[in-house]
């Protein structure tokens, strides 16, 4: 008798795990791109892909909008110019995975992975995902993207921050963006609250109204940027570099920062 109430309990917490289960396999997916003809894109729209294997796949494009890729790994897997608007890329492995022209809008991207079997102080900068060119307006990113790539892209209002007055679910301690790549980008009203941005570029970049409170800026590359209305109170300024920027004298909180005056001008 307690044989069989054992098995009923193992059956109930197997449905129960097969209910909570993707509703499409890697094979499902790979199928669903297979039979895309020429010119078309793959719908996966609101699919529930959490957990999948879906590593070196080449998405071509497809449409992912609001899908759950929650705990999926994406290693090496091409999502070039795909729409991945309001998905939710939580727990994801990011080895190498490329984004670049992607719309990322109003997506998160929260405690991603981009390392292998190396300890919590050793990254390796080839693995880091790139989001060149990417749409990621609005986005909410938290985790360690050391080395990421965000040339060119749009991220208007995304927030790079542990946590959000508007989510208190996203407490959690400082994102860690370590010589981040944002060359370029649209980074107007973004928020990098108390993140590490050491070595960061942002090379003729709009920085209009980004929040740097409290950010790690030592040796951040600003040259050629526009500052105008960033905030940097509290955050560290050790030897950024900010020649040919524009918009200095309308910053907020430069009177409050570490290190101000060692700014390179």
């Amino acid at each position: 008798m307690q044989r069989l109430s054992s098995a009923i309990v193992l059956l109930a917490l197997a449905s129960s795990h097969a209910a909570l289960a993707a509703d499409f396999t890697a094979r499902d997916l790979t199928a669903a791109l297979f039979r895309a003809g020429p010119g078309q894109r793959a719908d996966l729209s609101g699919r529930d892909l959490a957990g999948l294997d879906l590593s070196g796949i080449d998405f071509k494009g497809a449409l992912i909008a609001k899908a759950d890729l929650i705990g999926a790994d994406l290693s090496e897997a091409n999502l070039k110019d795909t729409d991945l608007s309001g998905a939710r890329l939580d727990r994801t492995t990011l080895i190498r995975t490329d984004f670049s022209g992607a719309n990322l809008e109003q997506a998160t991207i929260l405690r991603p992975s981009i390392y292998l079997s190396y300890g919590k102080d050793i990254v390796d900068w080839t693995l880091a995902p790139k989001f060149t060119g990417a749409r990621m307006a609005g986005a909410k990113v938290f985790g360690r993207l050391d080395y990421a790539d965000f040339k060119g892209a749009d991220l208007k209002g995304a927030l790079f921050i542990g946590q959000d007055s508007r989510d208190e679910n996203l407490s959690l301690s400082t994102v860690s963006l370590f010589s981040g790549d944002f060359d370029g980008a649209d980074l107007e009203g973004a928020s990098f609250a108390e993140a590490n941005l050491s070595f960061a570029s942002f090379r003729g970049a709009n920085v209009k109204g980004v929040r740097f409170v409290r950010a790690d800026l030592s040796r951040a590359d600003f040259s050629g940027a526009d500052l105008t209305g960033a905030d940097f109170t509290g955050a560290n300024l050790d030897e950024a570099n900010m020649t040919g920027v524009k918009g200095l004298d309308r910053v907020n909180g430069l009177d409050r920062a570490a290190n101000a005056d060692r700014i390179v001008k």
